[in-house]
């Protein structure tokens, strides 16, 4: 994939440039489909700037396995440009958003669900002074999420996975218990979808007869 050429074709926002990033869109659709519990590794994400549509889908998608049918967006425009404003992320250049922007609604998108955005702050700068480049942190962090997801769907525990990415420290179990309770929270409710499905289900089966 030439991505210096589809650089150039998005910031002159042609037809083509929309095509590929659309097919980028469908991928990480087609992927999450599956619900195989897999968030886009630092080197999967888009590498060059984005615009805030392009920005909210990639974030949706990615987001998108750990909702129910029905659900509003995790993350909006509004609450893009909110976050911006208390600087919780950095701001747009040019109205561009790059990888980075991407990283942070992901797990802001995640961790919000558990802990207020003072504490994902906290928590983000703690993973950033360990691990100063972005793309370890964010790795390591999405290693941590598949594993809790794994346990609360699969029953497979995360002592059983390799955790040599994960080093046993105070800050590697602030996260995986984050991570945890988000899991359990996403069991839950889909649970309690399923069941409440499969009973309106059963209601309309006994109309029937």
């Amino acid at each position: 994939m030439d991505f210096k050429k589809m650089e150039y074709e998005l910031s002159a926002e042609g037809a083509e440039s929309s095509r590929k990033a659309d097919a980028y869109l469908d991928s990480l659709r087609r992927r999450n489909a599956k619900f195989e519990f897999h968030l886009p590794r630092y080197s999967e994400l888009i590498p060059f700037p984005i615009y805030m549509s392009q920005l909210l889908n990639i974030v949706d998608s990615a987001l998108e396995p750990f909702t129910v049918p029905g659900e509003e967006k995790i993350i909006t425009k509004a609450m893009i440009n909110n976050y911006v404003q208390k600087k919780v992320i950095m701001p747009p250049q040019d109205k561009k958003y790059d990888r980075s922007h991407i990283i942070h609604l992901i797990v802001i998108g995640i961790l919000k669900q558990i802990i207020t955005i003072e504490e994902i702050t906290q928590v983000i700068q703690m993973q950033l002074a360990k691990y100063p480049k972005i793309s370890i942190a964010y790795n390591f962090f999405c290693i941590a999420l598949e594993d809790a997801l794994n346990s609360s769907f699969n029953g497979i525990s995360p002592q059983d996975r390799n955790k040599k990415h994960r080093p046993p420290t105070v800050l590697s179990e602030i996260i995986e218990s984050c991570v945890m309770a988000f899991s359990n929270r996403v069991y839950v409710r889909k649970a309690l979808y399923m069941s409440k499905a499969s009973e309106a289900a059963k209601k309309i089966n006994g109309i029937k007869k």
